[in-house]
C-alpha cells in the first residue's frame, strides 16, 4: 500500500494522473499539488511513498535535497512532456504515454513498493530473547518480574518490549498474549 503525491504544474496532467490512480489498486491516499511551494510544503508533511514529479518545475530544491526529504524507500517517477523512447526507464512517464502504459507503469511501483513493505516486516523477527521477553508479558509478569527472573534490568525489560511491539505492532497484553497463544510461545493452559 502507497501513499502517493503528484507534482505537476500542469491542471490536466495533475487531475488526469489523479483520475487514474483513484482506481489503481494499492494506492492508500493521494495527493496533488502545483506550485512548487505547495509542492514542498506538501512533502514535508505528507511523506509519500511515490512522488511523481514533472522534471519541468523548477524546484527550490536539489535533487539530493529532494531525496533526503523523502523517507529512505520513496520513489520518484519524473513525468516528462516529451515522448520517451522504448527502452526508457520505468523511473520516467510521459504525458504522451497512453492509459494502458501509464497504468502498467505506475501499477508496477505501487506493487513493487508494497512488495518491499512486506519484505521488510517479514525479516523482522523476534530473537530468542524477545521471544522469551514476550512469554513472561503474556503470562502477566510486570516488567520488574521479568527482570528479576532473568537477571537483567528493568531498563532492558522496557527496550526488549519497545522492540516487540515495533516488530508485531501490537499495543495491548492482550494482543501481545493472542500472538504468543497462536504462536505457540504460550500454551493455553499456562494462562
Amino acid at each position: 500500500m502507497a501513499k502517493v503525491l503528484i507534482a505537476e504544474t500542469s491542471y490536466l496532467v495533475r487531475k488526469g494522473l489523479v483520475s487514474l490512480l483513484e482506481h489503481t489498486d494499492g494506492v492508500t491516499e493521494l495527493k496533488a499539488a502545483g506550485h512548487p511551494e505547495t509542492i514542498m510544503l506538501t512533502l514535508k508533511e505528507y511523506s509519500p511513498d511515490i512522488l511523481l514529479l514533472n522534471s519541468a518545475i523548477t524546484m527550490p530544491v536539489t535533487n539530493e535535497k529532494l531525496t533526503s526529504i523523502l523517507h529512505e524507500n520513496a520513489r520518484i517517477i519524473y513525468i516528462l512532456n516529451t515522448p520517451l523512447p522504448a527502452e526508457s526507464p520505468s523511473s520516467q512517464i510521459s504525458v504522451f504515454d497512453t492509459k494502458n502504459k501509464l497504468s502498467e507503469k505506475l501499477s508496477f511501483h505501487i506493487s513493487q513498493y508494497a512488495t518491499q513493505d512486506n519484505d521488510k516486516g517479514e525479516t523482522e523477527e523476534l530473537t530468542p530473547r524477545e521471544r522469551l521477553i514476550l512469554k513472561h508479558v503474556a503470562l502477566g509478569r510486570t516488567n520488574k518480574e521479568i527482570a528479576s527472573e532473568l537477571f537483567i534490568s528493568t531498563h532492558t525489560v522496557i527496550s526488549h518490549r519497545k522492540n516487540i511491539t515495533r516488530k508485531l505492532d501490537i499495543k495491548t497484553v492482550s494482543g501481545l498474549t493472542v500472538y504468543a497463544i497462536l504462536n505457540g510461545i504460550i500454551k493455553m493452559e499456562d494462562i
